[in-house]
């Protein structure tokens, strides 16, 4: 169901990642996936098969080996061991990953070469961002636009006008294909993307600002799905509530956590079996 935007006076767009919508009724569950090869990746791959996950998030940044043949081999032992979609991310080391930003752009291109990924994230603030969200529209794949923090949480005027910018550059993107694409509707349907915070609070009170400027955000302005989680201990709740929040995803694990603040999977979908704290209404 798309919700309406009492401010944008528009539709907010849902995103659908195969089988899964993001921006609907329920906040989707994704789970990372960091093995540093293909052996590591296939056991971590199999234990969410059998889970709660609605998407796995496979962090390539985590590879020993991001040569163009290794991530190629990941992606096949990825889509034949699990038959979720699939997050692709790179992770900067400027944004707590430990990915170099010259190699982006390659890593990017040899994912969705490899038909690695349903969505891709694309970090915010690298140069070379529009022209990776141009050629993952182009290959049938919506963006992640992200802005991380793991030092501290903005203001609150900072956190609703970084979400504003980040969704008019997505949306510009999303314009530009479109009026490349010109009448052919199955070329225009691939331009989609969402934005997505995640900052370090310094306090529970920074993790309230952040919930509070993100549901503010989604009911006066999102023509987009938003992703807002607050990190460590002080942002669980954010993580919980995600839903509630406006978030139209949120990240869990299973063991190692990619983020500090992940709860559990199996301790977050029994949560929300007793509380509906992943349903919006």
């Amino acid at each position: 169901m798309n919700r309406l935007q009492m401010g944008a006076e528009m539709s907010q767009m849902t995103v659908r990642a195969r089988s899964v919508e993001l921006g609907g009724d329920r906040a989707a569950i994704i789970v990372p996936l960091m093995g540093k090869n293909a052996s590591e990746l296939a056991q971590e791959a199999r234990a969410v098969a059998g889970s709660a996950a609605d998407l796995i998030e496979w962090r390539v940044d985590h590879l020993s080996d991001i040569s163009n043949p290794v991530i190629a081999g990941c992606a096949q032992v990825l889509r034949r061991e699990v038959n979720l979609p699939i997050l692709a991310t790179f992770r900067t080391e400027q944004q707590g990953g430990r990915g170099k930003a010259a190699d982006f752009e390659r890593v990017a291109s040899a994912v969705l070469g490899a038909g690695a990924a349903d969505l891709l994230d694309v970090e915010c603030g690298l140069e070379q961002r529009r022209r990776v969200a141009l050629n993952a529209f182009a290959a049938g794949v919506p963006v992640v636009l992200s802005n991380h923090d793991f030092i501290s949480t903005p203001g609150p005027d900072e956190i609703v006008a970084g979400l504003r910018q980040m969704q008019g550059e997505l949306l510009e993107w999303i314009e530009h294909f479109v009026g490349e694409a010109d009448d052919d509707v199955a070329v225009r349907v691939r331009a989609a993307g969402l934005v997505k915070v995640a900052y370090m609070p310094g306090s529970v009170m920074d993790s309230l600002r952040l919930a509070a400027c993100a549901r503010h955000f989604v009911d006066t302005f999102a023509s987009v799905p938003v992703i807002a989680v607050s990190m460590g201990k002080a942002g669980t709740f954010t993580r919980a509530f995600a839903a509630k929040f406006g978030s139209a995803a949120t990240f869990s694990s299973l063991g190692e956590v990619s983020a500090p603040g992940q709860i559990d999977l199996d301790a977050l979908v029994a949560f929300d079996k007793a509380t509906g704290c992943l349903s919006i209404d």
